[in-house]
């Protein structure tokens, strides 16, 4: 197996845990679903996140990584500041590029 295929392949194995342990962190917190998200984000994963226009993809490409916490503010601010439907899903991101994330509608 190739250096690029291990590394997929452990992601692959850590993606449960890592899931369960973004859950079990956010559980207790206002807004757990965002900050669920925000924290898959924050290892690096692309998550399908619920904005105001609907849905998108969302990773970061920031290096380093930002923090759970910084993730979590960013997405509330940029969904704070969005529209809804299509126009909304623009503007998410427009709001999120400059903060450091790739966003792509599901669309």
């Amino acid at each position: 197996m190739s250096i690029g295929g291990q590394a997929e392949y452990a992601r692959r194995e850590a993606l449960p845990k890592d899931r369960a342990e973004c859950r079990e962190y956010a559980r207790t917190l206002e807004h757990s679903g965002r900050m669920r998200d925000a924290c898959l984000i924050s290892r690096d994963y692309t998550v399908t996140y619920s904005s105001n226009g609907g849905g998108v993809e969302v990773r970061s490409k920031a290096e380093p990584r930002q923090t759970v916490e910084v993730v979590g503010r960013d997405l509330k601010a940029c969904n704070d500041e969005s529209g809804m439907g299509y126009v909304g899903r623009l503007q998410f991101r427009r709001c999120m590029d400059p903060r450091g994330y790739v966003v792509t509608s599901r669309d």
